[in-house]
């Protein structure tokens, strides 16, 4: 079996759920990362601007985070510009 195969074949037995949590987190991290590129920020800035250790931070952008609100509210606050839009109805 090829490797994309074993990985395909475990990612068909992960629950949507699971799945959808994983994917919303890679886009957080998708955000946060555009944002410092387009500022020229690197994760250590980040990790200054939060008063975090920048192996933290490394954790965060690695994509299986659990991100708090907590937390997105203060990585908003410190970039001053959102991360996440919620609707409103």
């Amino acid at each position: 079996m090829k490797r994309s195969s074993i990985i395909e074949a475990r990612r068909a037995k992960v629950s949507p759920e699971v799945r959808r949590r994983v994917d919303l987190s890679f886009l957080i991290v998708d955000r946060i990362h555009t944002i410092l590129e387009e500022r020229g920020l690197r994760q250590k800035d980040l990790a200054s601007m939060l008063d975090k250790n920048e192996s933290e931070i490394s954790k965060w952008m690695r994509g299986t985070h659990n991100f708090t609100i907590e937390t997105i509210s203060q990585i908003e606050n410190v970039l001053g510009v959102h991360i996440l839009q919620v609707v409103e109805v």
